[in-house]
């Protein structure tokens, strides 16, 4: 199940980890208290129980993956399956998998969803490794990259302790007691988990495990040094990291512990620009079991705590090939019985044993695809396998998890080559070149940045300290650095650089600062709030250069910087961001609020808020709005007024074209429901100034055409001004609404 996750969240070949452990006494630190010592001795001597008497089940899987994309504005889903499987597993006999229903879909290139045969689902052994089941990816098997915690000689990399215990009461049936053994990392090492693993008390089976790694995955910290040259620098770092990922057992006609869940959430980093969450989900239900509980248990799985028990690729394709007759006998004995499927076979071998699997799969594909044990769309959200509620729990377990140890590692450099953060070019600084140091200690990041602009030789340096958990990162820093007007990081990024550079158009207005500051963003999906503190100096920015590539064949230099106030300024800004719908031709919404308060040379507030919403609308088309409007309180400075004029705000104006203590702004679109190229006509309208001179009447407006690539990641725009300045305008960003 999880190999296809690991493929995923690594995005190049790991180097698994030694996962055996030399058969030596227990270290005697591994222990925080007597009862873990007890616990962990008797959850390794677990080797059947009443589950290895299960002789058939019978059980719907149904799984869900989604891989996202985030940007500045708004999330966006990359890629999803879904699908549900019926599996019909026999002890010593090959499971059959019928698939109910099967689909994914790409929604940057192609709405509609396609046919998946198998979101990957598992079929499971009852007798086998409770955990390694769940986890298999992650803990066992010989692809694993995580070694596991219950492991015979694991004491050389975690300690344990005793948690909490708690008592489930089912109708008929004596109380039942769990006790929690919390597992505690000894190195800051992304093949080391934390958290807890919940066992019942009178069989010591994992019955639910809520871990996530001890350190985010690292390519060229922790990947194959091949690997890691073959990947080019601008699309470095390449990381991986897991918010929380769980497995839970429920209780079955009173008698079995069976699988009922199994979840993650985390996020995959391809560069500087490119993060993308991840979820899945699994769930399984309507179980029928055969079997006998005061029977004899079979004879024992071998797992993955058992160092005899890994084997190579050689012997486990060995071992597949000596059954190969067998299994296409059962599959085409199923194929006879059943001609309106498709019927295929499968081998595979992991951990010392093989498993066996023939799947039927309709011939129509529209059964597949719109089956009626699958959601009524692929792009609906909450409550499709794994209530919202649900998920925010297992969040907060993974919070409680204990953090690997201070460590000091090796520093890593990056510079403006590998990273575009760190390499841009703006009418202040000319061509700014950056270079960046980072450390890990453990439990937290540390990093020093330095950057030189050609222009005004003016330094800019930035000293920070990052702490990232599963529901939010935390940032201190100080720094002397170059600022947006808006604070958004549009002006400072690549597009902005390119279109000054190329095109002797700067739409950014910056002031410089002298401060520190506390943040904190949220993780996860995007939405959720975030919050500054700051205190620090503010002083003008002045323009330092002309030069762009027109100036080739015109005289024509950038314009002004604006003139910001000298100040000493102290304060906090917080903010609130949330986001509904991934369907590029459906309905979606989204709201952002923000309040910035400051005192010191100047006393002020700024509020503002924002608001989008898109629908379907005929003849294959789709139609968005966006609007926002912001005002303020006190005495403002310039470099804290509300600026309008350039793609993100009104396009066909200049960056800076009006300004002032309050704003509004609005923009309409509509364009082709394809998202992966789309024909869009927009407007774009607003107006800023004195708060007490707010009008309705904009005196900025502008229309256009523009394409837009992958869902508006990548948008084209000629937009022309029809009021206040006039003439055309191309513009060329990332992000845009649809």
């Amino acid at each position: 199940m999880l190999l296809l996750l690991a493929a995923t969240l690594l995005a190049a070949h790991h180097a698994a980890p030694d996962t055996t452990h030399p058969q030596s006494a227990p270290r005697a630190d591994a222990y925080l208290d007597a009862g873990a010592r007890e616990t962990v001795r008797l959850a390794r001597e677990r080797r059947t129980g009443v589950e290895s008497s299960i002789r058939r089940y019978r059980t719907v899987s149904r799984s869900r993956i989604s891989l996202g994309m985030r940007a500045l504005r708004r999330d966006r889903l990359f890629f999803r399956c879904e699908s549900a499987v019926r599996v019909d597993w026999r002890r010593g006999e090959p499971a059959i998998k019928e698939v109910l229903g099967g689909r994914e879909v790409v929604p940057l290139v192609k709405r509609a969803p396609e046919v998946e045969e198998d979101c990957g689902s598992s079929v499971f052994d009852p007798s086998a490794d409770r955990l390694v089941f769940g986890l298999g990816g992650l803990l066992g098997g010989e692809d694993a990259f995580a070694r596991h915690p219950l492991a015979p000689g694991s004491e050389a990399d975690y300690r344990f302790r005793s948690g909490d215990t708690m008592t489930v009461r089912i109708p008929g049936m004596a109380p039942l007691r769990l006790v929690e053994l919390r597992v505690i990392p000894r190195r800051n090492e992304s093949s080391l988990v934390s958290g807890s693993l919940w066992l019942e008390s009178d069989s010591h089976a994992v019955v639910r495990a809520v871990l996530r790694l001890a350190r985010p995955f690292d390519l060229e910290r922790d990947g194959d040094a091949d690997d890691a040259k073959d990947v080019p620098g601008v699309m470095k770092p390449v990381r991986a990291d897991l918010r929380f990922v769980t497995v839970e057992y429920g209780l079955w006609d009173q008698k079995w512990w069976l699988p009922r869940l199994v979840a993650l959430e985390g996020e995959v980093q391809v560069g500087k620009l490119a993060r993308m969450p991840l979820r899945m989900e699994q769930t399984y239900s309507d179980f029928e079991v055969e079997g006998d509980p005061d029977a004899a248990p079979a004879p024992a799985a071998v797992t993955a705590a058992d160092p005899s028990a890994v084997s190579s690729a050689a012997t486990s394709a060995a071992r597949c090939a000596g059954s190969t007759g067998r299994l296409k006998a059962v599959g085409d004995s199923l194929q006879a019985a059943h001609p309106d499927y498709k019927v295929s076979v499968s081998c595979s071998c992991s951990s010392g044993s093989c498993s066996q699997s023939v799947t039927l799969m309709p011939r129509d594909p529209q059964r597949v695809v719109a089956s009626e044990h699958l959601p009524a769309s692929i792009y609906e959200e909450g409550e499709a396998l794994v209530s919202r509620a649900e998920m925010q729990e297992l969040l907060a377990l993974a919070k409680g998890a204990s953090p690997a140890p201070w460590e000091l590692a090796r520093p890593r450099f990056e510079w403006g080559g590998r990273n575009p953060e760190l390499l841009r070019y703006n009418r202040v600084e000319g061509l700014s070149v950056g270079a960046r140091a980072l450390w890990d200690l453990g439990r937290a990041e540390a990093d020093a940045t330095v950057r030189l602009g050609t222009a005004d030789w003016q330094p800019d340096v930035e000293l920070g300290l990052a702490r990232s958990g599963p529901a939010s990162r935390q940032r201190v820093a100080a720094y002397r650095r170059l600022n947006t007007v808006d604070g958004a990081p549009r002006a400072l990024g690549p597009g902005n650089s390119l279109s000054a550079l190329l095109f002797g158009r700067d739409d950014g207005n910056y002031y410089r600062s002298l401060g520190a500051e506390l943040l904190r963003s949220p993780a996860g999906e995007g939405a959720g709030l975030g919050w500054r503190l700051f205190a620090e100096r503010q002083d003008e920015a002045e323009k330092s250069t002309d030069w762009s590539l027109p100036r080739l064949w015109s005289d024509e230099g950038f314009r002004e910087n604006v003139p910001a106030a000298g100040a000493n300024q102290a304060g906090a800004a917080v903010s609130w961001r949330g986001w509904r719908g991934a369907n590029p031709a459906g309905w979606r919404g989204g709201s952002t609020l923000s309040l910035e308060g400051s005192t010191g040379t100047f006393t002020f507030a700024r509020p503002s808020a924002s608001l989008f919403g898109s629908a379907p609308l005929p003849a294959g088309l789709v139609g968005s709005v966006e609007a926002a409007a912001g005002t303020s309180l006190g005495e403002v400075p310039v470099q804290s007024h509300w600026f309008l004029g350039g793609p993100a705000s009104v396009r066909g104006f200049a960056g800076g074209a009006m300004s002032g203590e309050a704003f509004w702004r609005g923009r309409a679109e509509v364009g082709r429901a394809a998202p992966g190229v789309r024909v869009v006509a927009f407007s774009d309208a607003g107006w800023a100034g004195e708060r007490g001179a707010f009008t309705l009447d904009p005196p900025l407006l502008s229309a256009g055409v523009g394409a837009s690539f992958l869902d508006g990641l990548v948008r084209l725009d000629l937009a022309r001004a029809l009021r206040g300045d006039s003439g055309w305008r191309v513009e060329l960003y990332l992000d845009a609404l649809m």
